[in-house]
């Protein structure tokens, strides 16, 4: 099955420097303000060492310390990038920035226990946080939690109800516990949001065979190829369907066609 947007946006949580008053306008704030610059425009190297230079002015500040973390992670420099958001946390216990963050580190290190325990924490402090519900849903299911990446999703779907991924990603949950009816009906209810998505078609072709609903299968294979006529496993699962039920012409006639495709891209 496909995993759609496994995060949402990976650090969409850069921090930028509250204004202050003219008196309060010191080093602090210039080295600080030039890190976020080189930051933006991927000077890394020069971004960390103005963050450095502004935390030995000030090293309780919290948003420095994330936004270190970040340039750290643009860097591969994981162990570091790790350490800047548990610095964060640690000087702000409420900077949901650096939870975020850290949870999407932790699940790139395969830490996924740590990851879900990050996003648990973010979520009690912003109960309707959309990223971390969402992401804590992939995570659970990453450790096989079904019941718990369920809840998580559903609590996105009542938070925000046209959230489509939220929708898409229940019905892959529920077809990996053998739940077909209700895979069945979370593809619908994206469908509903999004008509023309090739991948939830798809999905619910699948579904639709595992049910034996084998026209249902046909009709929602042909439209997910109608959508995105470059969509490969359409034409091969639809081939597939044909061969099933005899239908050899058909299924030879998707054949070529995938071929011809895979040629072409080639």
């Amino acid at each position: 099955m496909i995993k759609i947007a496994f995060i949402l946006v990976l650090f969409n949580s850069f921090c930028v420097f509250q204004s202050f008053a003219t008196e309060f306008f010191d080093d602090f704030e210039i080295h600080y303000k030039l890190g976020n610059e080189y930051n933006n425009r991927g000077m890394l190297e020069e971004a960390i060492a103005e963050y450095k230079e502004a935390i030995k002015i000030n090293s309780y500040h919290a948003n420095i310390y994330n936004n270190l973390g970040v340039a750290y992670s643009k860097k591969r420099m994981f162990d570091e990038e790790i350490q800047s958001y548990k610095t964060a946390i640690d000087v702000d216990a409420g900077c949901k920035d650096a939870y975020f963050n850290l949870a999407i580190a932790y699940g790139l290190k395969g830490m996924v226990d740590e990851e879900i325990s990050t996003y648990q924490k973010l979520i009690n402090i912003d109960p309707e946080n959309l990223e971390g519900l969402y992401n804590l849903g992939h995570a659970y299911r990453a450790k096989e939690k079904y019941d718990e990446s369920i809840s998580a999703y559903k609590k996105v779907t009542e938070l925000y109800p046209d959230y489509l991924n939220a929708y898409f990603n229940l019905g892959v949950v529920y077809g990996q516990k053998g739940m077909v009816a209700e895979e069945i009906l979370q593809y619908k209810k994206a469908l509903a949001l999004d008509p023309d998505n090739a991948k939830i078609h798809f999905n619910l072709g699948i579904a639709y065979g595992e049910m034996k609903m084998i026209e249902d299968q046909i009709r929602e294979f042909k439209e997910a190829i109608s959508i995105d006529p470059y969509y490969f496993k359409a034409y091969k699962n639809l081939e597939s369907v044909y061969r099933q039920k005899g239908l050899i012409e058909e299924a030879d006639e998707e054949l070529s066609k995938y071929n011809a495709l895979t040629r072409e891209m080639r």
